[in-house]
């Protein structure tokens, strides 16, 4: 049995991403934008800032800054001044990212039952559990 855990992750990554993109071609979005916007989206009745954002994809904040630049410039996404703290700004949904909301959803359900496609309930939750453990494996150091 081959042990490349690390590689058959990052190729099933990359190819998760490179089909996401191709399906949200249409509507004039990339994948991570997608995450983005349905992380807002899920979190609608929070206040969410560019750190809340940072934090949650794990990404540097000029990689966040250019990804919701981007949105803005296309009219997903505002930036309003916080009113809380006007060092921060909030960042919501516009009207068109949530009537496409249902799009972006649809392309990712349609990848992961086709990634799925023939694997158990049982195999998925046991996968679940093992690629958590692995996660917390690397991520605290271990």
């Amino acid at each position: 049995m081959d042990r490349e855990i690390g590689f058959y992750l990052k190729k099933l990554f990359q190819t998760m991403e490179k089909k996401l993109n191709k399906d949200l071609e249409n509507i004039d979005l990339t994948s991570m934008q997608a995450q983005v916007l349905i992380y807002l989206y899920k979190n609608k009745n929070n206040i969410i800032n560019q750190r809340d954002i940072e934090r949650k994809f794990a990404l540097t904040n000029p990689t966040v800054n250019g990804i919701l630049n981007r949105l803005e410039k296309k009219g997903f996404v505002k930036r309003l001044v916080s009113h809380i703290d006007a060092r921060n700004k909030e960042i919501s949904l516009t009207d068109k990212s949530i009537s496409l909301i249902n799009d972006m959803k649809k392309s990712a359900i349609k990848l992961e039952n086709k990634m799925t496609l023939g694997i158990e309930k049982d195999e998925l939750d046991i996968f679940y559990r093992v690629i958590k453990k692995m996660f917390n494996n690397v991520e605290g150091g271990v």
